[in-house]
Formats: structure tokens, C-alpha cells, sequence
């Protein structure tokens, strides 16, 4: 059964049973409370009957039921009871609706009230087919002689709550009309509220948000407007290392300084980076919620830099490596036509030097990174820097006092290759337009620190430039540029590194890197 019905039953079910009840109740109050006027009416029509002269004198003659008997008849026929008794104290009828009963004994349970008291009373049940009686004690010269008993059906009484039960009726039916129509419009509500959806296909919808945000890569966690997470998803608790859950405060996070100044100053977007141990880095972007104007709280996505870092430098250096194939396949492609030339005109010795003046310069330069630098994906990437360089009639050069061993115990190798190819490719860039182009590599290494310094034969940087060409997209060389150098300088920064500039005959940048991590 839809949602809707089985709202529409439940509520006019609910209204049906309570208008029900409120029915009885009234209807029982009404009944009590009329059968009790009745029943005081009867017990007054006795005392009346109680006070008669003829009754009180002919209550202790022998003879005297005739004359109690014709006296009551009287009375009985002028009033609205059902029927009357009189009995003396000997419990004989002196009189009764059927002559036949009179001067005869009462009967057991004849009689439901109390027939010894000395007072009026009167007796009724909380049911149609019973009686109202009223009593009344009949004295004689100041002694009880008997009793009077008046009886009236409930049919009077129901024929005295008719307006009221007609009354009672119209109010359930209108009552019942009401809670109908209110459960359709209830359901409809609820319906709408709910998009048309079952709670059956709410659910699947929860559960395949669940597995989708489960699956989602980043980190996934998202506040209300006081800063408590309703979303924490396993990614989350497993970037951060934490075991966050839903209802713990933003506190608890570690850079919830940043958090805070987002809440406090209201952001809609705001994204930081947060350097962990391992020398892992997390990119956190944090994002207003909104709904009509009114914030409803924040959505903070948790991406690992690092494994990002890592695949952007990989498809770079893939791409810079098809690049430099693609170049170096013409350029050889030009050479074998050459040495193909000397061989077909017969210059053998002219075909030999040639190959040995081409393929001399790199294989000085693989020797050199061999014997100087021990950290593989450094050679790797100067070697490739060279061939590609040399390609496009770059010199490039490595320091002959170079020499390293092995990286600083808080830096990863891609932290330097990142370092070491950024630099490069910046001057790279800088020494284009001129004539003479040269780029100069060292990398030094002792107990204390790691220096990498790379210069080149450009126009240098003037001290303004110095100031500014680490900032995030700042470049002189056109739009979409300027991120090289931020990137060198956030992992020096987090090498707790050193960066200086100068100029001599072209910029000179150079790195320095701690060998051990500070403790401060």
C-alpha cells in the first residue's frame, strides 16, 4: 500500500476511534445525569404519595389495602410512572399494578433499593433495559408503617435525550467528515514533502548515497551551521588518520583554526593545503552550504596533494618525454641521413668521427650523473633534461663539484624532482629570447644540508620581481602561468628549506634543505 493511503487510514482510523470515544463519554454523561433527574423525580413523586392522608391513616387497618389501594390508583393514573407499589412493614403489597398482587408477600429481589431506610432515596443502573425507582417512607401518627416504591422506565429517559442524541450524532458525523477530509490533505502533504517517493525508494536513495559517498575518492565530511559534522565517510577518517565521527565538533580537527576562520568569516569557499607526517600533503577545500540564502552548514572535501602531485608530475614527465623523443627522433632521423651519406660517398673515417662527436657529449653527461648523483629519478631527470635541451641547442651543464648521496630524512624524491624540473623549465623559458643560451645545474650535499642551484644565462630578475615571482599565478610571461615557482617554494617551505636569488650574469636561484628534520 502507497504512503498515502496507508496515511489516510491511520489518521482517519485515529480521528474515527477518538470521536468514538469523546461519543460514549457524552453519551454516557448525558445518560447518568438525566437517568439521575429522572430517578429524583420519582423518589418526589413518592414522598408525595408517602405524604397522603388517606395512606398514612389506613396503612395499620386491617382491611385498610382496599382504601391504599383505590387512594394510589388515583395518583397513579394522573402522573407520568410506570408503575407503584405500597408495602407495609410486614413486606405485603397495599398496593400494586396488578390486583391480583395485592395483600400478597413480596417477592425476593422484587424490590432493588433499600426499603429500611427512613429517608427518600431513589436507585438506577447505567443500563437501557433497567429501572428508575424513588422511595419514600410512609408514617403514621410519627411510626414508619411502609414504604412507597415509584418505578419509571429508561424509555422516558431516552425519549428525554433525543435532542441530545440527534445533536450527538450530527457532531460525530461532522467530526468524522473533518478527520477524513484532514488525512487526505495530510497525505498530500506528505506526498508532496517527499517528492512523490515511498519510504521504501527513501531508503534506497539513502543507501546509494551512502555506497556513492563511500566510493568517492576524496574525503567527504560536512557540518551544520554550529559546526558539528552530520557526514563523516571513510576516506575522511582514513586521510586524516582519525577516527572522527558524526556529532563530533570541528575542534577535533587539527587544522581547525582554518575551519574556524571560515565559519567566523562566513567564506563560501576557502581551500588550504596541510602538510601531515610522512611528508604527506592534503588539500582541503571547505564550501558553504546554502539553501534559499540560509547557510546550513559547510562541506569540507579531503584530497591527498601528494598522490595528485605525484600522477601530474608523472604525465608530465611522460609528456616532456614524447616531446623530447619526438625531437630527438629528427634529429637523429637527420643524422643517420648524414651518416648514410659518408658511407655511400666512401668516407669511412669522416662517418666515424661524426658518430663519435655526436654521441661524445652524452655520454660525458651519463658518466658525470653516474658517478656524481646516487639518487636515480635525480639522473633520470637530468639526463632526460639534457637530451632535450641539447636538442634544442641549449648547453646544459652539471657543476663539476656536484655530488649527492642521499635526500634529506624529511623529503621524498619527487619532492626534489618537482623542485629540481621546475626550476629548469623556468629557465628554460627565461633564456628563450636570447642568442646565447646556457643553464647551469649544482647540487651539493654535506652533513648539514642539501644545496641545489640552478642558474642561467638570461636577464636576470630585478629585486621587485624577486619579491613577487614565488606568489601563486604571478608570471611576466602571459595568462595560465606562474605556477612552477609556488609549487618550489610550498615544498621548500615544508622541507623547512631556504630559498635566496641573485644575479650574475642571469638569475641564480638556490635551494637549501636541512638533512635533518627541525624539531622547532
Amino acid at each position: 500500500m502507497k504512503l498515502q493511503y496507508k496515511m489516510m487510514a491511520l489518521v482517519t482510523t485515529l480521528v474515527v476511534t477518538l470521536v468514538m470515544v469523546l461519543v460514549a463519554v457524552m453519551y454516557s454523561t448525558w445518560f447518568d445525569s438525566i437517568q439521575k433527574q429522572v430517578a429524583l423525580d420519582a423518589m418526589d413523586q413518592a414522598v408525595i404519595i408517602a405524604e397522603n392522608r388517606d395512606v398514612q391513616k389506613n396503612m395499620t387497618l386491617p382491611n385498610g389495602y382496599l382504601a391504599v389501594n383505590q387512594a394510589v390508583e388515583s395518583l397513579y393514573l394522573k402522573t407520568g410512572i410506570q408503575y407503584l407499589y405500597v408495602i407495609n412493614t410486614e413486606g405485603k403489597y397495599f398496593a400494586h399494578p396488578l390486583p391480583e398482587r395485592v395483600n400478597t408477600k413480596l417477592g425476593i429481589d422484587e424490590i432493588k433499593g433499600d426499603l429500611l431506610s427512613n429517608t427518600p432515596s431513589y436507585y438506577y443502573a447505567l443500563s437501557l433495559d433497567a429501572t428508575v425507582e424513588g422511595y419514600a417512607p410512609i408514617y403514621t401518627d410519627g411510626v414508619k408503617t411502609g414504604i412507597v416504591v415509584v418505578g419509571i422506565f429508561n424509555g422516558r429517559v431516552l425519549q428525554t435525550m433525543k435532542g441530545q442524541i440527534i445533536w450527538l450524532t450530527l457532531f460525530a458525523g461532522v467530526a468524522v467528515g473533518v478527520g477524513v477530509i484532514s488525512a487526505y490533505l495530510l497525505s498530500r502533504n506528505i506526498k508532496r514533502d517527499t517528492s512523490g517517493l515511498e519510504p521504501s525508494e527513501i531508503a534506497l536513495l539513502l543507501k546509494q548515497k551512502d555506497i556513492i559517498i563511500e566510493q568517492i575518492g576524496e574525503g567527504i565530511l560536512a557540518t551544520d551551521h554550529k559546526g558539528q559534522f552530520i557526514l563523516v565517510n571513510e576516506n575522511a577518517k582514513l586521510l586524516l588518520d582519525m577516527s572522527i565521527k558524526e556529532g563530533d565538533s570541528i575542534s577535533e580537527l587539527p587544522f581547525q583554526l582554518y575551519l574556524t576562520e571560515a565559519f567566523w568569516r562566513d567564506k563560501t569557499n576557502f581551500q588550504f593545503e596541510w602538510r601531515l607526517p610522512q611528508n604527506r600533503i592534503l588539500v582541503v577545500g571547505i564550501h558553504k552550504l546554502l539553501q534559499f540564502h540560509d547557510k546550513l552548514g559547510y562541506l569540507i572535501k579531503i584530497e591527498d596533494m601528494s598522490l595528485v602531485r605525484k600522477r601530474a608530475e608523472e604525465l608530465t614527465e611522460m609528456k616532456q618525454l614524447t616531446h623530447a623523443l619526438r625531437a630527438q627522433n629528427h634529429e637523429f632521423m637527420n643524422k643517420l641521413h648524414a651518416i648514410s651519406g659518408l658511407i655511400q660517398l666512401g668516407a669511412d673515417a669522416d662517418a666515424l668521427a661524426y658518430i663519435e662527436a655526436i654521441t661524445a657529449p652524452r655520454q660525458a653527461m651519463l658518466k658525470a650523473i653516474q658517478d656524481k648523483i646516487k639518487v636515480a629519478s635525480l639522473g633520470g631527470l637530468l639526463l632526460t633534461k639534457h637530451s632535450r635541451l641539447t636538442e634544442k641547442h641549449i648547453t646544459f651543464t652539471i657543476d663539476e663539484e656536484s655530488y649527492l648521496q642521499s635526500l634529506p630524512e624529511q623529503a621524498k624524491e619527487e619532492d626534489l624532482t618537482s623542485i629540481l624540473g621546475n626550476l629548469i623549465d623556468n629557465a628554460e623559458e627565461a633564456i628563450q629570447p636570447f642568442e646565447e643560451k646556457r643553464i647551469k645545474v649544482g647540487i651539493f650535499q654535506d652533513e648539514d644540508a642539501l644545496t641545489l642551484e640552478v642558474s642561467d644565462s638570461g636577464p636576470g630578475m630585478t629585486e621587485e620581481l624577486m619579491v613577487k615571482c614565488f606568489e601563486r599565478g604571478f608570471s611576466t610571461k602571459g595568462e595560465d602561468r606562474g605556477y612552477g615557482l609556488d609549487i618550489v617554494r610550498k615544498i621548500t617551505v615544508a622541507l623547512g628549506g631556504q630559498i635566496s636569488l641573485s644575479n650574475d650574469h642571469g638569475l641564480v636561484i638556490v635551494i637549501t634543505i636541512p638533512m635533518k628534520r627541525s624539531n622547532t
